[in-house]
């Protein structure tokens, strides 16, 4: 009995193999060749199309399937040759001040005598940084209220709105002078006047 013991494990029964080695012995198999075999025939056929257009007749195809031939002459060329007519629309009436384009060279101005010239007034305007007269043409409350602005004063503003309000005959309301900027506000677009203005003055 003692020697039967090894013999023991011989005899008993093996468990089934696994998935994997039963497959990979059958890609060996007659069935497997065959189906490759069937896919590479599919593969190797004819497009059903191609054998069609041989052995089509002359008359195909028939008129209703035909493309229309491309025109000899192009559109664009046409377009080119024949224009639109122009629109007349029309033009709105001129402002009552009309802005003047400003000249890089500026026509010399003949100025005052001493006495009504800087410094002997009670105002002084400065330029700016680029060499301008500080004068602004605004437009307000969409654009129906035009206005004029003179920035840079030093001494008294008052004197200087006076002066032009004389000058351009304007009333007390449409000249004035903001207490908090010291800016004179000119109701209405007077560039050319004011820079004429302070040009004979010397500023």
């Amino acid at each position: 009995m003692a020697s039967a013991a090894p013999y023991l494990a011989f005899l008993r029964p093996l468990s089934a193999p696994k998935p994997s080695t039963i497959r990979h012995f059958l890609r060996f198999s007659t069935t497997t060749r065959c189906r490759a075999d069937a896919q590479t025939q599919v593969a190797k056929q004819e497009d059903p199309n191609l054998i069609a257009s041989r052995s089509a007749s002359a008359t195909y195809p028939p008129n209703s399937l035909k493309s229309l031939p491309r025109p000899k002459e192009s559109r664009a060329s046409h377009r080119s040759r024949h224009p639109r007519p122009e629109r007349s629309y029309p033009t709105r009436h001129p402002a009552h001040s009309t802005q003047t384009k400003s000249k890089l060279i500026r026509e010399p101005v003949e100025p005052l005598p001493a006495v009504q010239c800087a410094p002997n007034l009670a105002y002084f305007v400065s330029r700016t940084p680029s060499k301008e007269l500080p004068i602004y043409q605004l437009r307000k409350r969409g654009g129906n209220l035009k206005m004029t602005r003179i920035k840079k004063i030093d001494g008294r503003p008052e004197e200087l709105r006076d002066d032009l309000r004389k000058l351009l005959g304007l009333e007390e309301k449409e000249a004035v002078v903001n207490n908090v900027t010291k800016h004179v506000m000119l109701k209405g677009w007077f560039k050319p006047e004011v820079e004429l203005f302070l040009r004979q003055r010397l500023f």
